[in-house]
């Protein structure tokens, strides 16, 4: 499924997530859009426990090991989910599931346990995986929305 297809579900099941969908199609979709557009692959695998629960990775900063930030990475295929260095697939309540890039996009628009998706386009080289911050992604769309409510606003690009 490409970009558009996925947006056009998300859209279509919006009132089921309780969001209008012209909110969903004029708000939400467009930034979900661009951010999609800076990846690699329109399918990642996430690593999930049996209750569909995101494994969750704390990485501690090396120089100050009281800094901390929660993650989840995302995988170009499942053997690169299961070959991850740091991967529970061993244990058999974690499983990796194949999820749309704007699913997951959309997903983290809610996350508020989590800092940050590091989608891995490289499973070789780790170090050129794309890290998106949840609160960029929150910002944008709720700037988007605002934008949205108040054409007339002197930020508006929709005037």
């Amino acid at each position: 499924m490409n970009l558009d297809q996925q947006l056009q579900n998300l859209i279509n099941e919006a009132p089921n997530y309780g969001v209008p969908a012209p909110i969903m199609e004029y708000g939400v979709a467009p930034v979900l859009k661009i951010f999609a557009q800076q990846l690699d692959y329109q399918h990642y695998f996430l690593r999930q426990t049996l209750e569909h629960n995101l494994v969750i990775t704390i990485l501690s900063n090396q120089k100050n090991l009281e800094e901390e930030k929660k993650v989840i990475y995302a995988f170009p295929s499942f053997d690169d989910a299961a070959q991850f260095p740091d991967s529970k697939i061993d244990n058999p309540d974690i499983v990796a599931q194949s999820v749309s890039i704007c699913e997951i996009l959309f997903q983290m628009f809610t996350m508020k346990e989590v800092d940050s998706i590091i989608f891995v386009d490289q499973p070789s080289n780790y170090q050129q995986s794309k890290e998106i911050y949840c609160y960029k992604l929150q910002s944008a769309i709720q700037e988007n929305l605002k934008l949205l409510i108040n054409p007339n606003s002197p930020n508006s690009n929709l005037a």
